[in-house]
């Protein structure tokens, strides 16, 4: 038996060919050939398992040789590490930020326009791929807020309502929604 028929040799080399399985055939080939090659000479005949372990550590883990292997592919033959988000145009963002802010105050107004404004928005957000899956959640909520309390500030204070109990929920109707607008432009990419 020869060092890159060794055990240790041979679950190295079938890592780095899980791992590498983004590159094109033949450029995996060539990687494992060339690790072969070099596994062979460091190796020779060598069967003491710590003399064996040492060599291939030498080489690297298998993860860096993979990563550095990848950073020498051109970006369309590498598998990309995380789907690119495609860039929205900026009126769409300022849009959907717009709708969104606006719908607080619009809902308390004029109602079914407000809630029409909230719908668009809502779909014009998680639509998008300008913003990551937690910020649209949070601008949800946040634009959310105002009509879940108007409907219970209605069923809980229905005789009740006074000029503070008002002036809290109009408050709450401008400020949450505009929160939820300004963390939207905020985090948007600076090219979207």
């Amino acid at each position: 038996m020869t060092g890159t028929e060794h055990p240790l040799v041979t679950d190295y080399l079938a890592t780095i060919e899980r791992e590498a399985s983004f590159l094109p055939v033949g450029r995996r080939a060539e990687l494992l050939a060339d690790l072969r090659e070099h596994l062979a000479v460091a190796v020779g005949d060598e069967q003491d398992p710590a003399a064996v372990r040492a060599a291939v550590e030498r080489l690297g883990t298998p993860s860096a040789i993979v990563a550095a292997a990848r950073a020498e592919e051109p970006e369309t033959a590498a598998a990309p590490a995380a789907p690119a988000a495609e860039a929205q145009p900026r009126s769409r963002t300022v849009a959907t930020a717009a709708l969104l802010g606006a719908s607080g105050v619009a809902t308390l107004v004029f109602d079914f326009a407000g809630l029409a404004a909230l719908a668009v928005g809502l779909v014009l957000l998680w639509t998008s791929t300008a913003w990551d899956r937690r910020t649209k959640t949070l601008a949800t909520c946040l634009t959310l807020a105002t009509p879940v309390a108007a409907v219970l500030g209605a069923f809980l204070l229905a005789a009740r309502v006074g000029p503070t109990e008002l002036l809290a929920l109009l408050a709450m109707g401008i400020a949450l929604p505009v929160t939820a607008a300004v963390r939207l432009l905020r985090a948007r990419p600076a090219a979207a």
